[in-house]
């Protein structure tokens, strides 16, 4: 069995502040860097220190990998790089490297500007983390070194989202991050090459939840629009945010493009459902 080792910084046994550190064939990878949307302390952000008692986090990390832009698998990127201190490859898709800096300067307004707090990034810590970003294209190979090599798949879950494969000589580890096996309108469903890794790393927030039918879930987010547009535009209060809009309707957001004709005229939203529309 090859020595590999998984340490979960963020997200070992809850949900948010992803953050996975792999150890392979000498090279060591981070995976995710995100922040815990509970938390308004230290504890939003992952356990970085595991890493800087033996040094910078540039001169032990090789790369940092992001599946996709969601802050609990992003949030904390710009913190680690540019508070923290890391000046290595930071890997992602070209669209999550152009919808990731919009969330984190929202989250930053609401933090900073409208809550008060401090100890956060600012924006222009915003930009110099995203002048480190490598992008990646699916199906691409891209040698880090001479011996990493990490290779993105098509997720499924939001626009830009990747599973990664890691591959040190012989060795090799998958890591999904969130991923969608059920295809819509908009998205397909994930798909990885056939492998045999030694080790995958995998969601499972929701492995055990029984879903409502997709029928359903659209009808209560069409719902919701026309209760957001009944108080002006407004969410019920400020945590809907544009990164509440990008998280939650993942799979129901493609129906209200098919029905934002509809909105402005009286209808009974219990019983608008697209298909009839379509």
């Amino acid at each position: 069995m090859p020595d590999i080792k998984v340490t979960p910084l963020g997200a070992g046994q809850d949900v948010g502040r992803s953050c996975i550190l792999v150890s392979i064939g000498g090279k060591n990878i981070m995976l995710d860097c995100g922040m815990h949307m509970g938390y308004n302390d230290d504890r939003r952000f992952p356990d970085f220190s595991y890493i800087t008692q033996n040094g910078r986090l540039t001169d032990y990390l090789d790369c940092v990998i992001i599946s996709h832009f969601h802050l609990d698998h992003c949030g904390a990127l710009p913190y680690m790089s540019e508070m923290v201190g890391y000046d290595g490859p930071i890997y992602m898709t070209h669209p999550t490297k152009a919808i990731c800096p919009i969330l984190l300067e929202d989250f930053r307004k609401i933090t900073v500007d409208k809550k008060g707090e401090t100890n956060f990034f600012t924006s222009q810590m915003i930009k110099d983390c995203m002048k480190k970003v490598v992008p990646l294209n699916l199906h691409q190979t891209v040698q880090v070194d001479d011996e990493l090599e990490i290779k993105a798949y098509y997720a499924g879950h939001v626009l830009g989202a990747a599973m990664v494969q890691i591959k040190v000589g012989s060795e090799s580890v998958v890591y999904t991050g969130d991923y969608n096996m059920t295809p819509d309108r908009h998205l397909g469903a994930a798909w990885i090459d056939k492998c045999r890794p030694d080790i995958l790393i995998t969601e499972s927030t929701y492995a055990t939840t029984i879903r409502d039918s997709k029928r359903c879930r659209e009808r209560d987010f069409l719902k919701k629009v026309h209760e957001s547009i009944e108080r002006g535009g407004k969410g019920e209060d400020e945590s809907e945010s544009p990164h509440i809009l990008l998280h939650r309707p993942d799979r129901e957001g493609e129906s209200l493009l098919q029905t934002v004709h509809y909105l402005d005229q009286p209808k009974d939203p219990q019983n608008l459902c697209p298909e009839e529309h379509v």
